[in-house]
């Protein structure tokens, strides 16, 4: 789980992503949001996931769901690896 003021290192699919921001790190600039997610036809309960709102290059993205930051993101261990 992220933490409001984390920095963030992007992996190979989030420099793709963020490619035209040009931007390779980002900061968590909220705490964890629960949120709800419903889709009555496939499966009548709800879904729920966190989400933050992440600051890359001076532009703000809102709602970014937990699981899609941690699959856009490097490991700590790689960037720890890699100072």
């Amino acid at each position: 789980m992220f933490k409001k003021g984390d920095l963030f290192k992007f992996n190979e699919h989030g420099l793709d992503l963020f490619k035209f921001i040009t931007g390779s790190i980002g900061v968590i600039a909220s705490d964890s949001k629960k949120m709800y997610e419903y889709d009555f036809h496939t499966q009548p309960e709800k879904a729920e996931f966190y989400a933050y709102n992440i600051l890359v290059c001076g532009q703000l993205f809102t709602d970014v769901p937990e699981e899609f930051l941690e699959r856009i993101t490097q490991d700590e261990k790689d960037i720890k690896r890699m100072e």
